[in-house]
């Protein structure tokens, strides 16, 4: 059965009122397309670009990874299925954000970055150059070796040391 033909697949074009979600007794999250549609329980939220459209293209998922349901953006939900979505896919986010670099030693085929974040100081392991991004003119993520995800919103807002290390190691 495609997904357009599952009873549980709801196109981004469906009426998103009709979506509810909620928690049962266990905590678990739960969904429903429509009022006459059966309910998933264990479903999970994802973001589909977490990056570059971190409020549109959200993807309701069973507890097996299959997609249920992908929404256009959460705004037009039903304000108790918002607020839901919006606390869940809050509290799948953590990204300290860098506000400085001390150092890099890339001497070793791991790199190891000592930088300060917004929630402390902590040394990165980076695989490679590769998982330092530049997503657009001013904003770089990088992926520890762990996949954990570090944030620079403004690199030029960042000391001018700090600025040329990630500069020097953008791929």
């Amino acid at each position: 059965m495609s997904q357009e033909q599952s009873p549980l697949w709801t196109q981004a074009a469906t009426d998103i009122q009709s979506i509810r979600l909620w928690r049962d007794e266990r905590g678990r999250l739960v969904f429903r397309a429509a009022a006459e549609a059966e309910p998933v329980v264990g479903v999970q939220l994802a973001r589909c670009f977490p990056w570059s459209l971190p409020d549109r293209y959200i993807s309701i998922r069973d507890s097996n990874g299959g997609e249920l349901c992908l929404l256009r953006s959460v705004e037009q939900a039903e304000p108790e299925t918002r607020r839901i979505m919006e606390e869940e896919l809050a509290a799948q986010e953590f990204v300290p954000r860098i506000t400085a670099v001390h150092g890099v030693d890339d001497d070793f085929d791991v790199m190891a970055w000592r930088v300060q974040t917004d929630r402390g100081p902590i040394e990165l392991q980076v695989k490679n150059v590769d998982d330092i991004r530049q997503l657009d003119e001013r904003r770089v993520v990088i992926k520890d070796h762990a996949g954990g995800l570090f944030e620079v919103p403004d690199i030029t807002l960042l000391d001018s040391r700090s600025r040329r290390l990630i500069e020097d190691h953008l791929a």
